[in-house]
This record gives C-alpha cells, sequence and structure tokens, in this order.
C-alpha cells in the first residue's frame, strides 16, 4: 500500500490586534495500492486537498460568520473570571485562602496508608488533609514511619 498524507492551514489575522492570529487546519492520510497509477495518485492527491480546503474553509465560516475572534472572547473571560479550585480568594480578605491538596498528594497519602496497613479509620484520619501543606505533612510523616520489613521506596513522587 501506499500511503499519501496531506494537510492544510490557515492562519487568519484578528483585526485590531497587532501580531495574532487565528490558526485553522485539517489532515488526513489515505491508502491506495501498491499497482495504482500516477494519475490515480494524482487523483486521490487533488481529493484529498480539496476535501481538506474545503474543511478548513468551513472552520474559518462558522453560520456565514467569522469564526469569533480571540479578543471578543477575552472581553467574555473578563466579565466572568474563572475560579480555579486550588486557589479561591475569601470575599472578605485579600488574603488567597490555602492551595487545597493536590489529587497526587491524595494517592501518594492513599498508597502509604495501604503499605503502613492502616485501619479504615486511620486511613479516614490521614486523608483529612485539606490543604497542599497539611498534605506535605502527612506524607512526611508517613514515610518517616517504620514498617514491617523495611522501609517505605518512593519513586518518582508515587509509594512503591
Amino acid at each position: 500500500m501506499i500511503k499519501l498524507t496531506g494537510s492544510v492551514s490557515r492562519k487568519i489575522p484578528i483585526p485590531g490586534m497587532d501580531f495574532s492570529s487565528q490558526s485553522f487546519g485539517a489532515g488526513m492520510e489515505v491508502e491506495v495500492g501498491n499497482n495504482a497509477s500516477t494519475e490515480e495518485i494524482q487523483k486521490k492527491f487533488k481529493e484529498m486537498y480539496n476535501l481538506l480546503e474545503t474543511s478548513v474553509k468551513e472552520q474559518i465560516t462558522v453560520n456565514g460568520k467569522v469564526a469569533p475572534k480571540k479578543k471578543e472572547s477575552a472581553k467574555v473571560q473578563k466579565k466572568e473570571p474563572k475560579k480555579t479550585p486550588e486557589r479561591e480568594v475569601p470575599q472578605d480578605s485579600k488574603e488567597p485562602a490555602p492551595k487545597k491538596a493536590t489529587s497526587p498528594q491524595i494517592t501518594m497519602i492513599e498508597r502509604l496508608a495501604n503499605q503502613l496497613g492502616l485501619s479504615q479509620s486511620d486511613k479516614a484520619k490521614a486523608l483529612a488533609v485539606k490543604t497542599v501543606k497539611e498534605a506535605s505533612q502527612q506524607i512526611k510523616k508517613m514515610l518517616e514511619t517504620p514498617r514491617k520489613g523495611g522501609r517505605i521506596f518512593v519513586k518518582e513522587g508515587v509509594a512503591k
């Protein structure tokens, strides 16, 4: 089999914004038989190009209008700022709230609890950490805890 690979991309300047553009693109790969003639291969390339070009034009034009500009979407974001779950600022305080414990930290605590053979209630207490700092302290405490058969080995932040 012979593989034909093609891609088409366009960068459209964003009006009113210097050095900014939107990118649109499409790509595909098709196979033709080993016995395909040069004319058949050229025909496949033309079909592929026309399909890719049409796809990119459809991306650029959405319902007869030019796709929304990045500048316009930035205005919408200013009206409704994103809230990040890890760090929320209380309304009545200028100081940001402490970061919440991360998913990898919680996973590490669970694995260490399993290795240490903690009871369900002790495991629940260990997992009751709320902040990054509390989780770090809990992990350190668990790593320093002696266990049957020796130490707990940690590789790339994951207990084994």
